[in-house]
């Protein structure tokens, strides 16, 4: 039986999403949530495809989604978890392969909107903002 989820995204992730809003006001970047690695990765063989059925938090695209700039995990508590840090190491791997940046915030970190802002466009190559 299935059951529609009453939130696209965590109490966190949604307090993330509204620093990244200035992305898309300054640099008209698209801030997409939940992305899935299966929708903007395609894989050499088919063994094991399943690898890429894993969401990442946020995807950063240029206009018209011509281009993905970097991907955004955010961890919290749960990334501590043995189980969680594999899926972490794998998805930072398939990343690599892939050669898209990807980058990591902890919710435990303080997170201020400019300095995340900041952090984000240096890693892709945008300092504008200063």
């Amino acid at each position: 039986m299935y059951k529609r989820r009453e939130k696209f995204m965590t109490y966190n992730e949604k307090i993330f999403y509204y620093k990244l809003l200035d992305l898309k006001k300054k640099y008209n970047y698209i801030i997409q949530p939940q992305i899935n690695l299966a929708t903007i990765i395609k894989k050499k063989n088919h063994k094991y495809a399943n690898d890429l059925y894993r969401n990442i938090d946020f995807g950063i695209f240029t206009d018209k989604y011509d281009k993905l700039l970097l991907l955004i995990e955010l961890n919290d508590k749960s990334h501590y978890r043995k189980d969680r840090k594999e899926r972490d190491k794998k998805v930072k791997k398939i990343t690599e392969e892939a050669g898209i940046k990807l980058i990591t915030f902890h919710t435990k970190d303080p997170n201020r909107k400019e300095y995340v802002i900041n952090r984000i466009l240096k890693e892709i190559g945008t300092e504008k903002e200063k």
